[in-house]
């Protein structure tokens, strides 16, 4: 199962981690009309924000739209976890 781990820190200093998954993937393709691979080559804030308030929405850890929920978040960032997967794959080796 594809899986992108972010880490989300909130304005009154607390912080969750969430994994997005194919669904939250898959929305953000058909709201911005891009793939998701434009991570590795055109990464903007807003769509790192948008994906990460996406899957809060989907788990039920917020009731606010995307512009308050941004309003709440000091930062978004793609998590170092196992849960991360790269955007390109490695050459073979072997």
């Amino acid at each position: 199962m594809l899986r992108v781990a972010l880490q989300i820190e909130y304005a009154d200093g607390s912080a969750v981690d969430v994994a997005a998954t194919a669904a939250d993937l898959m929305a953000f393709e058909t709201n911005f009309d891009k793939p998701f691979t434009v991570f590795a080559d055109e990464l903007r804030l807003t769509y790192l924000m948008w994906l990460a308030w996406h899957v809060v929405k989907r788990e039920n850890k917020t009731a606010l739209e995307f512009d308050p929920w941004s309003e709440t978040v000091t930062s978004v960032r793609i998590g170092d976890g196992e849960a991360v997967v790269p955007l390109e794959s490695k050459a073979p080796t072997g």
